[in-house]
């Protein structure tokens, strides 16, 4: 009697008479039949944003499928912006990508409220550090000069949202350091506790790929596309009060902004 087939041999050869029966001609894939099911149940609204789907053993056993024909389907899904992905929880339906509006310099609680949605945070970490060069010369400050360092998760509406990586002169983190920043927008902070007032950001808006810490804090897979931020608050004569990196999950997040040309 011949010795049983190993359980990875059997596995490969299913994958593999599924791949050979999804290229027959004229035929639809199999991962494009249940992406284009889900999709139509997503856009029908037989599934409302915030839905968690099925789970890949599920839709593989109800659909007859493997589980990689699972996760092109959803790959697909979440490339089209129907579907998220929260490492170690499944997929959801996506919920519509909140906006803030740069034309106003206001913090993302005060803009969040304005639309509905709640914005809390949780304090990674807050020590005296030695200003990295970059941090140092965006704050105007001698290399190596002591500041103070906050890294804080951000949470709308309960799914976390945005990593905040921020750095302060000493003389202002000793006095914020006595207080309970975590579910407050720093600019209120600064204009109502501590006297300071905030006349202008300079921003910088790009793009990245979620490092394996990021993504694990914000719930989505490794290497998945995030909205980088710098930003500089700085007082009425130009002196830097605050700096900070902050990285967005780019599925929930955006800017919005309205220009006009001027005349000639």
């Amino acid at each position: 009697m011949p010795a049983p087939e190993p359980a990875a041999r059997r596995r490969a050869g299913a994958v593999a008479a599924e791949a050979r029966a999804i290229v027959v001609p004229g035929a639809q894939p199999l991962y494009a039949r249940l992406r284009e099911q889900l999709r139509t149940e997503i856009l029908e609204g037989r599934r409302a944003p915030g839905d968690q789907l099925p789970s890949e053993s599920e839709l593989t056993a109800h659909h007859g499928v493997s589980r990689i024909t699972v996760r092109q389907a959803l790959n697909d899904l979440q490339k089209e912006g129907l579907v998220v992905k929260a490492r170690g929880k499944g997929s959801f339906v996506a919920r519509p990508s909140v906006a803030q509006d740069l034309t106003r310099l206001r913090g993302l609680g005060e803009a969040m409220a304005g639309a509905g949605h709640q914005v809390r945070g949780r304090q990674l970490a807050r020590r005296l550090v030695k200003a990295p060069a970059a941090v140092a010369e965006r704050l105007g400050l001698a290399p190596g000069v002591r500041v103070l360092e906050l890294q804080t998760l951000r949470y709308l509406d309960l799914a976390p949202l945005s990593l905040n990586h921020s750095w302060l002169p000493q003389a202002i983190g000793a006095r914020l350091a006595r207080l309970d920043i975590g579910n407050r927008d720093i600019l209120s902070v600064y204009e109502n506790e501590l006297g300071l007032a905030v006349h202008h950001a300079d921003l910088a808006i790009g793009a990245a790929l979620a490092t394996p810490a990021q993504a694990r804090l914000l719930g989505v897979e490794p290497a998945s596309a995030v909205l980088q931020v710098e930003r500089v608050l700085a007082a009425a004569d130009g002196a830097p009060l605050h700096f900070e990196r902050t990285v967005y999950r780019a599925d929930l997040f955006r800017y919005q902004l309205t220009t006009a040309r001027a005349a000639g």
